[in-house]
């Protein structure tokens, strides 16, 4: 009995390390096969009629295409895919082990993207898995601080449509706007100001002036959002 109560501990110790691994495309010894698996579960093919019109503006984060990570819902992490965001369909296109660009229809938590060229990480989390008592609207968003308090930000896609005078064809523009939030005890805020942000950390609000006035903080732009969030996170780092 204890020889069977011991061999069951194991195989559950097993499965759950196999469920929870990080699939390296480049690395696996049967690329094809992981590929295969993810697509035959998430893939359909991308028709880019929708924007054939598009004069000005793009759907994506990046048109380029770039390896990245993928994270499904249930935590199952794929590296070294070839994926862009787009952000005005709330829609992760990848590219299949075909060479084909398809559209994830498997929920997905996380998608991080590595910029080589400019030598940066972009990471969008899903609107669906943001733990806010409300939830935010419909979109990926992208991590700019994580901590005690978390940092995002929103590149919402909007998509114009307009038909030039004597023109018979109605062009397209998509523009973007940015806006910026804060994730801090489930509360899920705004932040268009800096003084916006230093009222939301007023548990550490002697140390947010000191810090803001020593380095000469001042403006509403992402910089100083990304700084001040970074500090007030540190501040709970033992």
């Amino acid at each position: 009995m204890k020889k069977l109560l011991i061999c069951c501990c194991l195989a559950g110790i097993f499965i759950n390390a196999n469920s929870q691994r990080v699939i390296d495309v480049d690395k696996e010894g049967n690329s094809a096969t992981v590929l295969n698996y993810m697509y035959t579960v998430a893939g359909t093919p991308f028709v880019n009629a929708k924007f054939s019109r598009v004069v000005e503006g793009s759907p994506f984060f990046s048109e380029e295409m770039m390896k990245g990570a993928i994270i499904l819902s249930e935590g199952k992490e794929y590296r070294n895919i070839i994926v862009r965001i787009n952000l005005l369909d709330f829609q992760v296109n990848y590219i299949g082990d075909k060479q084909i660009e398809l559209v994830a229809s498997t929920p997905i938590r996380e998608v991080v993207l590595w910029d080589t060229i400019n030598n940066k990480d972009y990471r969008f989390i899903s609107s669906n898995f943001i733990d806010a008592t409300v939830k935010p609207e419909k979109d990926f968003y992208e991590l700019l601080q994580a901590g005690k308090t978390e940092l995002y930000k929103q590149h919402k896609k909007q998509m114009l449509e307009s038909k030039p005078y004597g023109s018979a064809t109605v062009e397209q523009r998509i523009q973007t706007e940015v806006f910026y939030f804060v994730l801090k005890e489930k509360q899920w805020k705004r932040v268009k100001k800096l003084k916006d942000l230093t009222a939301l950390l007023n548990d550490k609000a002697a140390d947010i002036a000191k810090f803001i006035s020593d380095n000469k903080i001042a403006g509403d732009n992402q910089a100083n959002f990304e700084s001040v969030v970074a500090h007030y996170n540190s501040l709970f780092i033992q």
